[in-house]
């Protein structure tokens, strides 16, 4: 299974139409031109969230969710050299208080005949503070529980890799990812798994497809449509765009 590049985040100041227009029509075109991407897909948060309990809190920091599948994370980072040029233009109505990480699946289950990239995306934040033997307790004890709910297709956990692009935030170093063609049911149900040992929280957070996965194949060999949307999305971007990553702080 390739790695994941997870990318959290907002706009700013409410400029959400042309934040999407760039992100969907030029930024993620970039970057599936990068050797070692194969595909990503965009999605955004759920008005209906998981109802927060013991061991859980919903999350709703972020309003947009980027999965990129990545075959070789370290040439993709290579090729983000290019960032802030005329081959990656980032619009300034991106928000950089955002989380973003390389992650590696280490669990995977996938019920029969399914396809794994439809549906509503549900995903866990678990901080660094949960431990290095998280995964083996996940694996045991969480993830049979939250596979079992009703309309969960699919469940994947992570753990940032070594190698990053960006700091990863301490609240973001174990990611579990699952997908759900029920969402009401499976986030009404999540409260019943086993809780996080050692009080650990999770921050669950639901995010709806804005568009299909989209193979980086698709883009190198765009179809007219495509094309002509990409081109008028650059256009609308004119140069409303960061010359380099602004100063101060920009991770929350």
């Amino acid at each position: 299974m390739d790695d994941l590049l997870i990318v959290l985040s907002n706009p700013r100041d409410g400029r959400d139409d042309e934040f999407n227009e760039w992100y969907s029509n030029v930024h993620i075109r970039d970057v599936m031109r990068l050797p070692g991407s194969s595909a990503v897909q965009r999605l955004k948060l759920t008005a209906e969230q998981v109802p927060s309990a013991a061991g859980i809190a919903a999350d709703r920091t972020f309003g947009y969710l980027a999965v990129y599948e990545c075959d070789d994370i370290e040439r993709i980072s290579a090729g983000h050299a290019v960032v802030f040029s005329q081959e990656m233009l980032i619009s300034d109505s991106f928000d950089f208080a955002m989380r973003e990480g390389y992650y590696r699946p280490s669990i995977y289950r996938q019920k029969a005949s399914v396809d794994r990239h439809a549906g509503d995306l549900v995903i866990e934040r678990i901080d660094a503070a949960a431990g290095d033997g998280l995964a083996e307790w996940y694996d045991r004890e969480r993830m049979p529980a939250l596979m079992a709910l009703p309309g969960v297709v699919s469940g994947t956990f992570c753990r940032v890799t070594d190698h990053q692009m960006l700091e990863p935030n301490p609240d973001s170093v174990h990611i579990a990812l699952y997908r759900t063609q029920s969402r009401a049911a499976t986030l009404a149900g999540w409260a019943s798994a086993p809780a996080l040992p050692g009080g650990h929280v999770a921050q669950v957070a639901c995010y709806e497809p804005l568009m299909e996965r989209l193979p980086a194949r698709a883009v190198v060999h765009a179809d007219p449509a495509a094309r002509a949307a990409e081109a008028k999305a650059r256009m609308a971007l004119g140069d409303k765009v960061y010359p380099g990553f602004p100063e101060g702080p920009t991770l929350a």
